[in-house]
């Protein structure tokens, strides 16, 4: 179904800009948006944009108790969520009936079911979730709401033998046949995903959900996108802020202190982010390539102001830039998965031939490894 817009703070503007049309929908925060906010919003979207786009909400029961933003006056959120018997399916059943009140209030097309993060991913938490899944879906169906099933993974479990295996058998067992994804832990803030072992097991489970006829939107996605989309995963979603920092459930409010100020260049020849040291750092080496990175408007632009220098900030610009390189890539990638095979092979060419200059990334994280065991773990999935 394409790309998805997950709403962060202060995205809104960013939706409805021509350059950035063809998101198939966007995905609601509660944490960031109360109801009366959306309602006022969508309505201003939806006169502005031209075409339909799905808009999905997610409860996002799963937010950690710390800071829950304006979750709390949502009416599917209720205050005794850190003291209530989550195994209670009437409990469930309470917050799906408000979900799907809420839900026709603000004229969302779809929801995804409550969930909650476990202490253990086992096997009865994924038959818990589905019936969950199931009984929100028979309270929406009057409504004429789709559901899809909140499907928390997590990422370390997924390099256990069979571990893929018995998550689709429990996620496939249900008449649903869409599953947003929302993978937990495996990497810190602004990291890339590496641990080969969970990353086979985590395109196994997508690849295994996608041949049983169930349609996979992967959350909070970054530039491992092009992993999940080779996996065969029908959508995928982001938001602007994820050239900054995670934007995990760990950490779903914008920060007011660091980071935010900083800008991230979305480089698709190292398939890397960038400080604009490092951006430099290329082009004076001859390893920018120009040519290529103007192929997306918001490079252009931003090539411009660096040029120029002057120091003028392009924080917004990076955010276009990124969100612009994400819908692009996903709709290249659903129509030839296998391009992957390119795209990684020429990012590994491209960092062994920064490694012959003797010069080092500004940032030191920036160094590459990611990709050479992006590349084994899509070998290794097909081989099962």
């Amino acid at each position: 179904m394409g790309a998805y817009h997950q709403m962060g703070h202060d995205s809104w503007n960013l939706v409805g800009e021509d350059e950035l049309a063809d998101f198939s929908g966007i995905v609601l925060s509660p944490v960031n948006d109360s109801p009366e906010q959306v309602i006022e919003r969508l309505g201003r979207l939806r006169e502005s944009v031209n075409h339909s786009k799905e808009v999905i909400l997610d409860p996002q029961f799963y937010k950690p108790s710390s800071d829950r933003g304006r979750i709390t006056s949502w009416p599917h959120f209720s205050n005794d969520l850190d003291t209530a018997d989550l195994g209670d399916i009437g409990w469930w059943r309470k917050r799906a009936e408000k979900l799907t009140e809420v839900a026709h209030e603000i004229k969302a097309d779809s929801i995804c079911s409550p969930a909650y993060i476990p202490r253990v991913f086992g096997r009865g938490y994924y038959e818990f979730i589905v019936r969950c899944a199931e009984e929100t879906a028979k309270i929406a169906a009057p409504e004429n709401i789709d559901v899809l099933i909140s499907a928390l993974v997590n990422f370390t479990d997924l390099g256990q033998k069979n571990q893929a295996e018995t998550i689709a058998s429990n996620l496939t067992s249900t008449s649903i046949s869409r599953i947003y994804l929302v993978i937990l832990g495996g990497n810190q803030p602004r990291e890339h995903h590496s641990d080969l072992d969970s990353l086979t097991g985590l395109l196994r489970l997508i690849r295994l959900l996608e041949e049983a006829g169930t349609k996979v939107l992967v959350a909070f996605c970054g530039l491992d996108m092009l992993l999940w989309k080779s996996a065969g995963a029908t959508s995928v979603a982001t938001g602007k802020f994820f050239n900054l920092r995670r934007f995990i459930p760990e950490r779903w409010d914008d920060l007011k202190e660091g980071g935010q100020i900083v800008s991230y260049w979305t480089d698709e020849q190292f398939i890397s982010w960038l400080r604009e040291a490092d951006v430099r750092l290329l082009d004076r080496l001859g390893l920018l390539d120009r040519g290529a990175a103007k192929i997306n408007p918001f490079s252009s632009k931003i090539l411009d102001v660096i040029d120029e220098g002057k120091g003028e900030a392009w924080l917004g610009l990076s955010w276009r830039q990124y969100l612009y390189w994400f819908m692009k890539n996903e709709s290249i990638l659903t129509a030839q998965p296998n391009r992957i095979d390119t795209l990684l092979s020429s990012a590994l060419a491209n960092w062994k031939n920064f490694s012959t200059t003797s010069m080092l990334m500004h940032d030191e994280r920036n160094d590459g490894s990611w990709i050479r065991q992006w590349s084994n773990a899509i070998q290794m999935s097909r081989r099962y």
